[in-house]
């Protein structure tokens, strides 16, 4: 066999091992992102499988036992139906009820355990009106 097809398999075979493994990786680190409604729909179906779930917080829902560590709360997207939501781990500053969530985590049985949770916020990011004015004043006190 000549040299030259010898490295022409060889890369061939390089390549289609590299090819193989990134696949693999992208599936095992792909989570998808579902609706409460898609979740109830079918719940034996992510059944221990790690997805993400998209909902507001039921207000009048949320238990925090800081002892624990542990945060209790129901997201729903039409206020009728509730998936249970349990997450261990520090609560977010910007958590409160009727906010947007996203939680990272299993269903185990009717409950959600969560590994992870994001709290959506607004985009719109404003100064208080009078922190701006003691701003502006310190500035005009330093050019006197």
């Amino acid at each position: 066999m000549k040299t030259r097809t010898k490295f022409v398999i060889g890369g061939l075979v390089i390549f289609s091992t590299l090819a193989a493994i990134s696949i693999q990786g992208l599936q095992e680190a792909t989570v998808f992102f579902y609706t409460p409604q898609e979740v109830l729909a079918a719940p034996a179906d992510f059944e221990n499988k790690t997805i993400r779930i998209g909902a507001l917080v039921q207000p009048g829902s949320v238990e925090w036992n800081a002892r624990q560590i542990q945060l209790a709360f129901k997201v729903t997207e039409d206020s009728k139906h509730f998936i249970p939501v349990v997450y261990q781990g520090v609560k977010p500053d910007m958590f409160r009820e009727g906010q947007g969530v996203v939680v990272e985590g299993k269903m185990q049985g009717e409950v959600f355990r969560a590994q992870q949770l994001l709290v959506k916020h607004s985009e719109d990011y404003t100064v208080d009106p009078e922190h701006q004015k003691s701003k502006e004043a310190y500035y005009q006190s330093l050019s006197q």
